[in-house]
């Protein structure tokens, strides 16, 4: 992602690596989780245009119940543990200017983030 935004010279690049470092970490985790080795893929896509990028992060760990999106964007510092874990969709969330999930078989997850560039 670095190289990436160097090459297009993007504002925001410590935002949007951040983003995506969140995404595929939350990836990761998910797909260390199944038992299918065969599954084991993480996709990521960048679409830049004159106006934004629209950057998705796609794995085959089965994603986030749809009823959950909501409360996963979600960090309530009454309930703080200090786990680490569980805030990085609440600071992702807060750094772009959409964020969105979609569940695209039974197995394969897709979140999605968009942000306007400002040249």
């Amino acid at each position: 992602m670095e190289n990436y935004t160097d090459l297009y010279n993007l504002p925001y690049k410590r935002e949007l690596r951040f983003v995506v470092h969140e995404l595929v970490i939350n990836a990761v985790e998910a797909m260390g989780k199944i038992d299918i080795p065969a599954q084991k893929e993480i996709q990521i896509h960048v679409t830049p245009s004159n106006e934004e990028i629209k950057i998705t992060v796609t794995d085959e760990a089965k994603g986030i119940d749809e009823k959950d999106w909501d409360k996963v964007l979600q960090f309530d510092l009454d309930k703080l543990d200090y786990a680490d874990r569980g805030r990085g969709l609440f600071f992702v969330k807060n750094m772009v200017d959409h964020i969105w999930f979609e569940n695209i078989s039974e197995t394969k997850f897709l979140v999605g983030i968009s942000k306007k560039i400002h040249l």
